[in-house]
């Protein structure tokens, strides 16, 4: 098929709703909102303001000019540069005038012109036409929508501190996540488009900077006090960088002190040298008079240092040379920052953030009380009202598949399950243990090789013999040449047979990625890493996990569905996809596309592939040849041509489902001609979406799962909240451990195979108890979840890696050893 001919794809159209499982009433974090008209117009202005900066000034202004030139019409701002109003302003096509605003961070007032000019009329009859299902998903009326949500957003905009779709105030109580950190609760919301309007409104939680003095931040970095920071005549290299690294870009409030005249706030540039060393030439009294920062403070400004040792922060314009002492910057609460949190404030994060069903629900109701939607002018003006009531819903809860081991069938109960002997269980005649971690002692490896021989057993996993152990004494990682002396080891076992080599590495540290890239770039041998601190915990239920992941590294079957469900009756290869994009503080690394294809008849074998992209690119450029490789090697393994492809497609949003569709099923489809020009298996392919917003609650008691009172594991959605014709569903497919179970969102958006919604729904739901590394059902497909895996074992790959210029030349450094990649396909895992 040609790419003209995809391009000009339509969605299927749902066929029916299914109807499996038993029911269950739910409430959902979902607002309908009401017009008090359908069709009328909405005139969207664009706005300029000189001088163009600081945005953040951008809101205040505006309500000084709307006071000023149209007093009497309240449009809604998007604190940009679009201006949306329920009727025509009184001015015409255009007006500029200038206002006046008190700058808090200059301390003073400053004019700013401004400029409003019509730009189009928004027809907002297009919300009622999709809603009546004449529209596909990626038709929705975006403008139409969009004028929604920036009115919805205009009463919470002057008191929140917004962040994207989100709001958040100053918290009561500090929470600290680490490393300078503070948690702030908020509220997300979006208008979103089911079979009615409805506004989705969740918790949200974000770290922001604490406002603290520069020097409260470091003694967290350098883990001292104040007077340690006195008697400190240089930081250690590795606290600077990290504290640097920390504080660049953040806003600063610099004061010196008892002079509130000097109060300004400015940028951080970087950190300088320290006041005793940092010179400069001041020209005073027509003289020119070289001294350096810290005599100048005492000379200049009558101010004696108390930390001179401590590096100098250069603030405000590059352009300027504005070097002051970090013991005159406190950092402005409040402000927003877009960086990658670290694993102890993630940790942090996840435990204060999650909470249980009833909580959240609590949290979401205050957030609209708080948000006031129906009070506020702009909103009034626009004819609109927001429920204050939960949308409610009828699901349903899928029965779990039974799973068949050795001998034995077990059915899945809230969940999870405990694990049979292997139907596959491998055989182990020579393993290796080496110790990278100080903290491990020779005893606990000893008792580790014991409780993994006994354990495997009750699995049905042999391991003939006591590993060989290589003691810390051996590796040292902090010795200079040790990756090279690690690398020898690991050659030396290899050439010795050793099937697997379990690593102990520390709980922090760059050892990981040292050890995966040196065993399955260099050397070609199989490795499972264990931490410090879990060797430390080691007790039978850790065990019985690390066997999970060995046998189906050393090509074993740990389990599979009991009774082939009727869409894997013919062969099928099922695949997972997704693209993983840096994070916005990391503008040198690329994006990561990585593919995951089962090699089995039971779904339960994986490989996978992965390859570099520019950033920030969503379509997997080179899946054409991923998919042929991925059907040669099924060939290989099964002897049998796939007649059917499940394509799992993470990570998709509605506004580029033409795109990628039109882009990769155009691969998925060339690969298959290209193997041959009669070949035509049958391609399903749907988006697996985790990003957004919705949550269920369970209505009655009987129906919550667990200590947490969550909905069932296999609960599903498919009605009010999913698009009107097409066929997309909500489903937990978990028992969630902490905090409120999110479902993930399935979007059909291609099938030659005419399925069933009921035999689709059931296969998701089979295809998250295959997950090979635990006995649970997880939040979403194994393919997908492999594909996950598979995407962070290409950024272990380029651990290390600042820049990456040439992509092709970086993929071709770090190929997978040939012969251990098609012998250890599941290796990843």
């Amino acid at each position: 098929m040609s790419k003209m001919a995809v391009s000009q794809w339509k969605i299927p159209e749902r066929k029916k709703n299914g109807t499996r499982g038993r029911k269950i009433e739910l409430e959902l974090n979902h607002f309908e909102l009401f017009f008090k008209k359908q069709n009328f117009i909405a005139i969207h202005y664009d706005v300029t303001f000189k001088p163009d900066k600081p945005r953040r000034m951008f809101r205040p202004i505006m309500e000084a000019f709307r006071q000023k030139k149209y007093p009497n019409n309240y449009p809604a701002f998007d604190g940009r540069k679009n201006l949306y109003s329920a009727r025509e302003l009184p001015f015409g096509m255009e007006v500029t005038d200038t206002v006046k605003v008190f700058n808090s961070e200059r301390q003073m007032h400053q004019e700013y012109e401004v400029t409003v000019k019509f730009a189009s009329r928004v027809d907002m009859s297009q919300l009622s036409q999709y809603l009546s299902g004449k529209g596909h998903s990626y038709q929705t009326p975006q403008e139409a929508l969009q004028a929604v949500d920036i009115v919805l957003r205009n009463p919470a905009a002057l008191t929140f501190v917004g962040v994207g779709r989100s709001f958040f105030s100053e918290p009561e109580q500090i929470i600290d996540l680490g490393e300078g950190l503070e948690l702030w609760y908020g509220f997300y919301q979006s208008a979103i488009l089911g079979w009615k309007p409805f506004l989705n409104v969740d918790v949200a939680h974000k770290g922001f900077p604490m406002g603290e003095r520069l020097l409260e931040t470091l003694c967290r970095y350098q883990k001292c006090s104040f007077n340690d920071l006195r008697n400190l005549k240089r930081l250690d290299s590795y606290v600077q960088n990290d504290f640097e690294k920390y504080i660049k870009g953040l806003k600063v409030e610099y004061q010196i002190p008892n002079r509130t005249d000097t109060k300004r706030t400015y940028k951080v540039n970087k950190l300088m040298k320290n006041s005793v060393e940092q010179r400069f030439t001041l020209e005073k009294d027509n003289k020119k008079v070289e001294m350096t920062v810290g005599e100048y403070f005492q000379r200049e400004k009558k101010c004696s240092l108390q930390f001179p040792y401590l590096p100098l922060v250069w603030i405000g314009p590059q352009n300027k040379e504005f070097y002051v002492p970090m013991e005159m910057c406190t950092i402005v609460r409040g402000q927003a920052v877009n960086r990658k949190l670290t694993p102890i404030q993630t940790a942090e994060m996840v435990k204060n953030a999650a909470k249980p069903p009833d909580e959240r629900r609590k949290r979401i109701a205050n957030a609209l009380r708080r948000a006031n939607f129906n009070n506020d002018k702009c909103v009034q003006e626009f004819g609109i009202t927001v429920s204050d009531r939960f949308a409610q819903v009828t699901g349903r809860v899928l029965e779990p598949p039974n799973l068949e081991y050795n001998k034995q069938m077990i059915k899945p109960s809230k969940g999870v399950w405990r694990s049979g002997k292997f139907l596959q269980a491998v055989q182990i005649n020579n393993w290796a243990i080496i110790n990278c971690d100080r903290r491990t002692n020779e005893g606990s490896l000893q008792r580790f090789a014991s409780e993994m021989i006994t354990h495997g057993r009750t699995l049905g996993v042999m391991i003939g013999s006591q590993p060989k152990i290589i003691p810390f004494a051996h590796i040292q990682p902090n010795r200079p040449n040790w990756r090279k002396d690690f690398g020898n080891q690991l050659s030396s076992l290899r050439e010795n047979k050793t099937e697997i080599v379990v690593v102990v590495i520390p709980d922090q540290g760059e050892i990981y990625p040292m050890v995966k890239q040196t065993a399955e770039l260099s050397v070609g041998i199989l490795t499972q890493c264990i931490k410090s601190k879990t060797m430390y915990k080691m007790n039978p239920a850790t065990v019985g996990n690390i066997l999970l992941k060995v046998n189906s590294k050393l090509n074993g079957l740990n389990h599979r569905l009991g009774g082939r469900p009727k869409l894997l009756a013919r062969p099928a290869m099922i695949m997972g996809a997704d693209v993983t994009h840096p994070s916005p503080d990391q503008t040198n690394i690329p994006s990561v596309a990585a593919v995951s294809a089962s090699h089995d008849a039971n779904g339960f074998m994986y490989n996978m592939m992965w390859r570099l992209q520019p950033a920030k690119m969503e379509i997997i450029e080179d899946l054409q040849n991923i998919v042929v490789a991925q059907l040669k090697y099924f060939f290989a393994k099964t002897r049998q041509k796939p007649e059917t492809i499940y394509f799992f497609r993470d990570g998709v949003s509605e506004g580029m489902f033409n795109q990628v569709l039109s882009a990769e099923l155009t691969a998925i489809r060339q690969a298959c001609r290209s193997l041959n020009e009669n070949y035509k298996p049958g391609i399903t392919f749907l988006v697996v979406q985790k990003r957004h917003h919705t949550r269920f609650f369970p209505m009655h008691d009987r129906d919550k799962e667990g200590r947490l009172g969550n909905v069932p594991a296999g609960t599903i959605v498919d009605t009010q909240i999913t698009h009107k014709t097409e066929t997309d569903f909500y489903l937990v497919s978990h028992a969630s451990i902490q905090g409120t179970a999110r479902p993930t969102k399935y979007h059909l958006l291609w099938d030659d195979n005419n399925i069933d919604e009921d035999d689709l729904e059931e296969l998701t739901y089979n295809l998250c108890h295959l997950f090979t590394r635990c006995t649970r059902s997880v939040s979403y497909p194994a393919p997908t979840y492999y594909a996950h895996l598979a995407a962070f074992r290409a950024r272990v790959y380029l651990e290390g890696q600042q820049t990456t210029p040439n992509l092709k030349r970086e993929m071709e450094t770090r190929v997978i050893e040939v012969n251990f990649h098609k012998e250890n396909p599941m290796f990843f895992v």
